[in-house]
């Protein structure tokens, strides 16, 4: 068992290795989950337009995952756990550079934005159990393609703007509202309302067409995804991590536009967490704690960070690394809200502090919190060890514990924990 290095504002960053650590994605999780927007903030366009079963693109643009009064993304249905969010004051989000040629593309966004914390969503949700996600969406005036694919990891050399479709191609679901295709290497499952001369495995450009949907106020029918699942097992989803997205395919212009993304997270079943250090935990004591998902996990990860307390965030994005993305959607999507990095390979970096303590400057680390206000550690084992000294650097009071499980490089556990803190016992 490995034990985890404290990070706080004035001590050394931790070095992790691990490349799916997903320290920074548990937190980033908890701030944008499904959430879409009016305005542009990323264009993308490649010198030469790329082709893939009768589509053509040449440029993908993406809406602002911030402006959370433009639309929005709700997960619902049976089997949705939800973990409640910290507090957040002030959210800064910085792009460096706002523009440059990347990967063989042009790319331009949107250099700062801040955003109050109080216009995002309050909690987290997850689907505990393997079903196909039932959900509304609410994009004003909007009209476009329902996908939900497996999460895409980010290519090598050349932007490719195919990636997105190849995995819908592969093992894919696109939703009409009263209909539901299944995608998979053999051919296509229908089901619902929906002649079969509107879509076609071989030819994308028309089964985008065929099936667009209206999404000022499109919703899913719970009853049809079950029956879909009960006539063909083979169309439940394995358990793991997913993107729900809405597109639009502009085939005059050769334009994908993205008008929403938010990462679903499928699990299989959900172990309990446990923390091994007392409620409450005492300080006087000088013992550490172990938090532990049981022998099923072979990596473990937590974020402690203190309740009752209001947090400004700044999220600092390397846009050379964050372009080269299969869709380069938001600093919270796809890999990047639950299986982010921890190292400084990672695209962001962020920094959590009370708005009357200043930021650190020097930052060397993805996630970095105040000091005395919490911790954040991993280990490559089945559980993680918090050393009594890193503890004893806490201020008193409640504290939020969000843990995550991984097996075999896959999520297959997130918990959340309330856990006190005070001095003497």
């Amino acid at each position: 068992m490995k034990k985890f290095i404290a990070r706080f504002d004035d001590g050394p960053p931790m070095k992790n290795p691990v490349k799916y650590l997903l320290l920074l994605g548990v937190v980033i999780a908890l701030l944008f989950p499904a959430t879409v927007a009016a305005d542009a903030y990323i264009t993308i366009t490649t010198d030469d337009v790329t082709e893939y079963w009768g589509l053509r693109i040449a440029t993908v643009d993406a809406l602002d995952p911030l402006e959370t009064e433009a639309s929005l993304v709700t997960l619902e249905g049976d089997n949705l756990t939800t973990i409640p969010c910290p507090a957040f004051g002030t959210i800064t989000r910085i792009f460096d550079p706002a523009a440059g040629t990347y990967g063989g593309a042009e790319v331009t966004v949107l250099e700062n934005k801040t955003v109050a914390g109080s216009s995002l969503p309050a909690s987290y949700s997850f689907f505990s159990n393997r079903t196909i996600p039932n959900f509304t969406m609410k994009i004003p005036d909007r009209a476009g393609n329902v996908l939900l694919i497996r999460s895409l990891e980010s290519p090598e050399g050349e932007i490719n703007f195919t990636a997105f479709f190849r995995a819908a191609k592969d093992l894919g679901y696109l939703f009409t509202g009263d209909a539901i295709l299944y995608s998979n290497a053999t051919g296509i499952s229908a089901c619902g309302n929906i002649d079969m001369h509107d879509y076609d495995s071989d030819d994308l450009n028309l089964t985008l067409a065929g099936n667009e949907a209206n999404l000022s106020d499109f919703e899913t029918d719970g009853e049809m995804l079950q029956n879909m699942m009960d006539a063909w097992p083979y169309t439940r989803p394995e358990a793991g991590e997913y993107l729900l997205t809405a597109v639009h395919y502009d085939s005059a212009n050769e334009t994908l536009h993205l008008l929403a993304a938010t990462p679903v997270l499928i699990l299989d079943g959900n172990p309990a967490v446990t923390w091994s250090g007392g409620d409450p935990y005492y300080q006087d004591r000088g013992a550490g704690a172990t938090i532990s998902f049981g022998e099923d996990v072979d990596r473990t990860a937590f974020v402690l960070l203190r309740k009752n307390t209001t947090y400004d965030l700044v999220v600092q994005v390397d846009t050379v690394k964050f372009a080269n993305r299969p869709v380069p959607t938001s600093v919270t999507d796809l890999i990047t809200l639950l299986q982010a990095t921890t190292d400084e390979a990672g695209p962001v970096t962020c920094t959590l502090t009370p708005g009357d303590i200043p930021a650190v400057s020097d930052a060397d680390s993805d996630l970095v919190i105040a000091r005395g206000y919490g911790l954040s550690g991993y280990a490559d084992g089945s559980e993680v060890e918090i050393e009594a000294g890193a503890l004893s650097s806490l201020n008193p009071g409640m504290y939020s514990l969000y843990a995550l499980g991984m097996k075999d490089g896959e999520i297959v556990a997130v918990d959340y924990l309330e856990v006190e803190i005070q001095t003497t016992s």
